[in-house]
C-alpha cells in the first residue's frame, strides 16, 4: 500500500513539474517577445557582438546585430600567403591594421514549434565601415621608406544563414549560427600626406603597382604631397556565432 501511495505521489509530482514547465514556455510566447544575445564566439578574437531579436509572429523573428572590432591586424593573417601568390604583397598585407563597424538586419524562420527554439534560417543584410592603415614599403636610394596610407572601405552584402537554438534555463537561450555566407561589394579610398620628390613618388608608385591584389581592383595616384589609393570590388565573407540570449 505504501509503495503505491508513493508511486502515485511521485507521478503526481511529475505530472505537476511538466505542468509548470509547459505554463512558463506558454506564458514566454505570450509575453516574452524580445531577446537580447552576446555572441561568445567573437569574444574570443577581441571582438563585440551584440543582437537584438523581437517575435513578430509565432515562429518568425526579425533582429538586428551589432558588431565592433578594436584595431588590430588584418584578421586570417596566417592564411594571407596560401591567398595572395606574390610575396611582396603578402609582407604589405601582414603589416595593415584594420579596426571595423557593421549592422546586420536579418529576419529569421523558425523550422519547429514555435518561435525561438529549433533550426531556423535567417536571409540578411550587412553594412560594413572599415577604417585602414596601410604602410606602403618603397626602396629609395638603397634604403626602404614606407608612406602610410589610411583611410575607410564601406561595404554592402546580403546572404543567408542557418542554425538552431535552444532554451537551456528559465528565459536562457544558446543561439548557434552555424554558418551564414553573405557576397556584395566594397569601395574606399586611402591617402596618405607626405612631402615626397620626383624620385619618390616613382619608387611609390613602382610599389603600388607591384601590388598585386586579388580581386580588388586598385587605382592610385601620387604626387608631391603624398599618395592616394581607391579600391573597388567584390566583397564576401561568413558569418558564424556562438552567442548566450536573456528572453524578456
Amino acid at each position: 500500500m505504501k509503495k503505491t501511495i508513493l508511486a502515485m505521489t511521485f507521478l503526481f509530482v511529475s505530472h505537476l513539474g511538466i505542468a509548470q514547465e509547459e505554463v512558463e514556455v506558454q506564458q514566454l510566447q505570450v509575453e516574452s517577445k524580445n531577446m537580447v544575445k552576446l555572441n561568445l564566439l567573437a569574444l574570443t578574437t577581441g571582438n563585440i557582438s551584440l543582437q537584438y531579436e523581437r517575435l513578430i509572429t509565432p515562429k518568425t523573428t526579425v533582429g538586428v546585430t551589432f558588431n565592433m572590432m578594436p584595431s588590430k591586424g588584418l584578421p586570417f593573417s596566417n592564411s594571407i600567403e596560401s591567398i595572395v601568390d606574390d610575396k611582396t604583397t603578402s609582407a604589405q598585407l601582414q603589416q595593415v591594421s584594420i579596426s571595423s563597424f557593421s549592422v546586420t538586419p536579418e529576419i529569421r524562420f523558425y523550422l519547429g514549434k514555435e518561435g525561438y527554439k529549433g533550426f531556423y534560417i535567417a536571409p540578411f543584410l550587412r553594412y560594413g565601415k572599415y577604417n585602414v592603415d596601410f604602410p606602403v614599403n618603397y626602396d629609395y636610394e638603397g634604403t626602404e621608406q614606407h608612406i602610410v596610407v589610411d583611410g575607410s572601405i564601406k561595404s554592402f552584402s546580403g546572404g543567408f544563414a542557418i542554425g538552431a537554438q535552444w532554451r537551456v534555463y528559465k528565459q536562457f537561450y544558446l543561439d548557434w549560427m552555424i554558418m551564414g555566407p553573405h557576397y556584395g561589394s566594397a569601395k574606399g579610398t586611402l591617402e596618405g600626406k607626405k612631402s615626397i620628390n620626383e624620385s619618390e613618388q616613382a619608387a611609390i608608385k613602382k610599389a603600388l603597382n607591384d601590388l598585386d591584389l586579388p580581386v580588388v581592383d586598385l587605382e592610385y595616384e601620387v604626387n608631391d604631397s603624398g599618395a592616394k589609393a581607391k579600391l573597388d570590388g567584390p566583397w564576401a565573407g561568413i558569418r558564424a556565432s556562438i552567442g548566450i540570449g536573456y528572453r524578456f
